[in-house]
Order: structure tokens, then C-alpha cells, then sequence
């Protein structure tokens, strides 16, 4: 009888204890959307945005503005402000100013949200090099919230393929992994509207260093290995190839529909060394150069080689004079070469700048368009 009567009161039990302790949506201000600054007398100008769920509020957006020291006193000063509780759990996108980071690192200023529980460690990352007052303020009628907003945008733009994603717990990991350096999402706002500018670079204690064009961050991507087929392209090839008196344009637009890659690491003459081959399988959307695609396939599979490889290396270079490493290279160095990399693995940018990276890529064209496709030879291994 007893265990009868535990069994019917035992669930009535549990859906009154769901019942305790809950709190109205109007009675929150549920944070979604965090702007980071550099106040003129070196301290934080944070601004947040959170939904209003109030019927009577003619604004669907409540901006606050505080100042403070730190992101943890800047959440005191938020709750002195808020009409709710603020809770911070639910965080979408987190804004850091470029002027910000060139002075402070990202890793002090997130020391907080590292630490606590009830941080949202999938927060995006985003560096926009306007001041964040202007981002926070603008006007987004004809869009969604202003965090459902810059979220779609920055997902758009990986999948895309013209810029990086990085999330809390991405910067997490890359600040504790020794064998690469931290990357974010670059914005820019353009009459009212913002726009994706490429990868923002940061050094490996977190300071601003440079910033990849949305091309550039393609190629980033590729090098990284993590692109979802098909990844679209345009290639300006060199004056002297293909192009007739009078033509405007040299370049080829072509999606890549597969990608077979092959790294090998290893260690000569002092120094790493990283072959990296790339076996492009393309698709052709536009050709705007003086060239057949079914006669001179192999001419177009080679100078699109060449280019891309030309390309890339200057990408290579040019990280590698900054002394960083948003590849990744690192990692295949530690798996491959561990006992050279734990000599260097306490300052592997430098090292990285020494290696010898060497980019091989190989074009295979297997359409030119749905109509032109009889007589093409793709040249598939």
C-alpha cells in the first residue's frame, strides 16, 4: 500500500519542484550580445545588449553602457543598471574593438568568463576596428536582433569560407595548445551596416597582430584543412597569360568540389621543414580569359596551379615574418618531430618563421558547365 501510494505522489512530487524558483522572462535581462572598448583613460567601456520582453516597451532592445576595470566589475555595474537579474549565461557574441586589443590582451580580459560556470563558452568572437559604441548602436529594423544578427554573420562567413569561426572555448584551447597561435572573426561597419573584413590574427599572449583579407582567410582555411566542399573561388591570372587587346579581366571563377590533402613534417639541417600537397578538383562557373577549357585544359590546370601556389606562399610569408602560426603546422611538428619540437615548443613562432614550408598544389578540371561538359578529361589521381 505504502509503495502504491509513493508511486502516484512521486511524480506529482517532481513537477512542483520544477515549479519552485522560477523567474519570469520580464524579470531577467538576459544578456546576448557584449561590447568590449578601451576607455581614453586606459580602463573598459562595456556595452551589452539584451531582449526586452516587456509588452509596454516600445524598444525590443535595451543598450546599457558601464565603465570599469575589468569585465567582473563591469557585471557589478550592470546589475546596478538592469531592471532584472542579469544573467550572462546565454551570451551569442562577444565584440572586442581592434584599438582594445592592441593594448590588452584577450586572454586578461576574458579571465572571467573562463572561470565562471555559468559563462557561455560558445559565445562567437568577433574584432570589428570601429569603435564599439558605433557597432552596438546600429540600426538592424529590416534584420533580427542584433545578436541573432552578427551570429548568422559570422557563421555565414565560415561556411562561406571567408573567414575563421572562434568561440570561448576555441580561444581556450588555443591558448593552452603551444603549437598555434589564436585567430577571430573581423568585422567592419559600412554605412550602417557591418560587414566581414577577414581573420583578425592575435599573437600567442593575445595581442592584436595583423588581419587577413576574406581571400586571404580562404587560403587559411584551406591550410587548416577545415573548408566544407564546395568552396567558391576567383583567380586573377598573370597579364601575360591568356589575356587579349582590349579584354578587361584575366580571371577565372571555379568551385572546388573536392580536396585531397597530404602534409608531411619533418626535421633538416636545424630547421622543420612541411610539405603540403593540395589535389584540387574544380568545377568552372566564368571564364574571362582568351582560352578554350576543352583545348587547353592542361594550359589553364597549370597556370591555376601555379597561382594558387604563388598565392599561398605569400600567405606563408607573411605569417611567418609576424612569427605566427593560425595553421597549425605546430600540432603535425609535436606529432612528427617530437623530440626537435619540445626544444622549441615554449616559443614556436620563432621557429615556425625558420621552417621551410613548401606549398604543392595541383588543379583538376572536371566541368566546365553543364552544357559544355562533353569532352572534358578530368585529370583525377
Amino acid at each position: 500500500m505504502n509503495i502504491r501510494l509513493l508511486a502516484i505522489l512521486l511524480p506529482f512530487t517532481l513537477l512542483l519542484s520544477g515549479c519552485l524558483g522560477q523567474m519570469k522572462l520580464d524579470e531577467i535581462t538576459l544578456l546576448l550580445t557584449y561590447g568590449i572598448d578601451l576607455a581614453k583613460d586606459g580602463s573598459l567601456d562595456i556595452y551589452t545588449a539584451a531582449p526586452v520582453f516587456s509588452r509596454e516597451a516600445k524598444k525590443k532592445t535595451e543598450i546599457m553602457h558601464v565603465h570599469s576595470k575589468s569585465l567582473r566589475e563591469g557585471r557589478d555595474h550592470l546589475e546596478d543598471e538592469a531592471i532584472g537579474v542579469v544573467a550572462t549565461g546565454k551570451i551569442q557574441n562577444i565584440i572586442f574593438s581592434k584599438k582594445l586589443l592592441q593594448q590588452k590582451s584577450i586572454f586578461e580580459l576574458l579571465d572571467v568568463v573562463f572561470r565562471d560556470p555559468k559563462s557561455s563558452l560558445k559565445a562567437d568572437l568577433v574584432l570589428v576596428d570601429t569603435p564599439i559604441k558605433q557597432v552596438i548602436a546600429i540600426n538592424v529594423a529590416d534584420k533580427p536582433r542584433l545578436s541573432v544578427y552578427l551570429r548568422e554573420l559570422v557563421q555565414s562567413a565560415h561556411t562561406s569560407e571567408s573567414s575563421v569561426l572562434t568561440s570561448v572555448r576555441t580561444l581556450y584551447h588555443q591558448y593552452y595548445e603551444k603549437g598555434i597561435t589564436p585567430y577571430l572573426t573581423e568585422m567592419k561597419l559600412i554605412e550602417n551596416r557591418l560587414n566581414i573584413a577577414g581573420t583578425s590574427l592575435l599573437t600567442k599572449k593575445g595581442f592584436y597582430a595583423d588581419t587577413l583579407n576574406p581571400k586571404e582567410s580562404t587560403y587559411l582555411l584551406i591550410l587548416q584543412r577545415d573548408i566544407q566542399h564546395p568552396v567558391s573561388m576567383n583567380i586573377e591570372l598573370p597579364q601575360h597569360l591568356f589575356k587579349k587587346k582590349g579584354q578587361l579581366r584575366n580571371s577565372i571563377s571555379f568551385l572546388i568540389d573536392y580536396t585531397r590533402f597530404t602534409y608531411k613534417t619533418s626535421y633538416l639541417d636545424g630547421h622543420f621543414q612541411f610539405d603540403l600537397h593540395f589535389n584540387f578538383r574544380i568545377v568552372i562557373n566564368e571564364v574571362l580569359v582568351n582560352a578554350n577549357p576543352l583545348k587547353d585544359q592542361k594550359r589553364l590546370e597549370q597556370a591555376l596551379a601555379d597561382q594558387i601556389k604563388k598565392e599561398m606562399d605569400a600567405l606563408v610569408t607573411k605569417l611567418q615574418k609576424q612569427h605566427l602560426d593560425p595553421i597549425g603546422l605546430g600540432i603535425y611538428a609535436r606529432a612528427f618531430s617530437y623530440n626537435e619540437w619540445k626544444q622549441v615548443q615554449h616559443d614556436w613562432g620563432l621557429a615556425f618563421s625558420k621552417a621551410k614550408v613548401n606549398i604543392n598544389p595541383t588543379v583538376s578540371i572536371i566541368s566546365i558547365g553543364s552544357l559544355k561538359n562533353a569532352g572534358i578529361k578530368a585529370n583525377i589521381k
